[in-house]
């Protein structure tokens, strides 16, 4: 049996084949090209694929997928455990791809086999990428924006519930200064208003009242007008492209065999929720060995570090963080659909955690619901769930 380690980088990746007794029989670098993937494929064939383990840093990319194509039998091992594993401070791309190798040929059990979940699902989750992103463009930006509002047209950030929402924006781009807005009749305002489809009209009295409060000019405003300018289209673009994600996540997640599966949760009846956990947990079911290893993944359970009498309980930072989102938001929704996830918050409440603990506490029991129901292909239940509770001794919960 042989041992490949691979070190992936963006334009070339370097590879190490170790054979059982850990001596190196081969190194070599690859460009990321069909040429360069035609010097793996020779390297393996010489070897046998069959008689190939491969380690690599990563579980996406054009190499993996690749890799995956042609039936290998590929290893993941995180980035940071290979950091863990130098022996010394010193880092190389051929000396990593020695690691990789060497850890698998150890069996070391953070060298774990890839799992793939189906195309939905990586369908669904390129596309909660793509709208977490947007959303994070979209944050920043208005923030841009509201700062430089701030400066010259404060009264501006007051109109609308959100500077970024798209009657604030045409607002911003047909009457950008100060001076304009005040000049604006409430006959010309509510036309301005009802063109733009504006349908809480019934604050147009707090709107006009906020254009006529007296505020002092800046000296120069045209600077600040200018970069309002630029970024009214960027703004307007990222509101259809998040409303195109949000539309179209939810239809694709239908599609998914077990869509139903994951409605049966209380807390998934928004069309986002459900779907977003689907992406991030997937659909593999080997990929989670036990409901540990779900919980350390997705962030919800702390680190535990024990040295003689010391012991320290941290948050953890180490996971997948959109996942960790994914099952924080379903935990917030849940406590308004489920009686024991409501009391169950109020009890972490109660002994002096913040709310964002006792909701991490929550989406880490959920996750524990979801791997058990999951591996047993068991729809969630409330009664039933409510009835384990009891037998295993835990108080009866009230009815919210």
């Amino acid at each position: 049996m042989y041992f490949l380690g691979i070190d992936w980088a963006t334009e070339k990746h370097d590879l190490c084949l170790l054979d059982e007794t850990g001596a190196i029989v081969q190194q070599m670098k690859i460009e990321q090209s069909n040429a360069g993937f035609e010097r793996f494929e020779e390297l393996v064939n010489r070897y046998g694929a069959a008689n190939i383990l491969f380690n690599i840093e990563r579980s996406d990319g054009l190499l993996v997928d690749w890799m995956v194509a042609q039936g290998w039998a590929i290893h993941v091992t995180p980035s940071v455990v290979v950091a863990h594993r130098r022996p010394r401070r010193s880092k190389s791309d051929p000396s990593d791809a020695y690691l990789l190798a060497h850890l698998l040929r150890l069996r070391d059990p953070d060298c774990r086999p890839l799992t793939r979940s189906s195309d939905i699902v990586l369908h669904l989750r390129e596309l909660a990428r793509a709208l977490d992103t947007t959303l994070a463009d979209q944050r920043r930006l208005a923030n841009r924006l509201s700062y430089v509002l701030y400066q010259y047209f404060p009264a501006a950030n007051r109109l609308f519930a959100h500077v970024e929402c798209l009657i604030c924006l045409a607002f911003l781009e047909t009457y950008p200064t100060p001076e304009e807005g005040r000049a604006l009749t409430k006959h010309k305002l509510k036309q301005f208003l009802r063109s733009q489809n504006y349908r809480f009209m019934d604050r147009l009295d707090y709107i006009y009242d906020q254009l006529q409060v007296p505020m002092p000019s800046a000296a120069v405003s045209a600077g600040y007008v200018a970069q309002v300018k630029l970024l009214i289209p960027l703004l307007r673009q990222l509101h259809h492209t998040r409303s195109h994600l949000e539309r179209e996540l939810p239809v694709l997640f239908l599609t998914h065999p077990e869509a139903a599966w994951w409605k049966s949760f209380p807390g998934t009846r928004g069309p986002l929720t459900p779907a977003r956990l689907l992406a991030w947990i997937g659909d593999d079911r080997s990929r989670f060995p036990n409901a540990e290893t779900l919980q350390a993944i997705a962030g919800t359970a702390p680190v535990t570090r024990r040295s003689g009498k010391a012991l320290h309980v941290e948050f953890r930072r180490a996971c997948s963080h959109p996942t960790r989102k994914a099952l924080d938001d379903f935990a917030r929704q849940s406590v308004r659909y489920s009686a024991w996830a409501r009391d169950y918050l109020d009890e972490q409440m109660g002994r002096g955690h913040s709310k964002a603990r006792a909701y991490r506490a929550l989406a880490n029991r959920w996750a524990r619901i979801i791997w058990t129901l999951w591996q047993r292909h068991e729809v969630y239940d409330e009664a039933k769930h409510l009835a384990n509770r009891t037998r295993h001794g835990v108080a009866t919960l009230k009815a919210s």
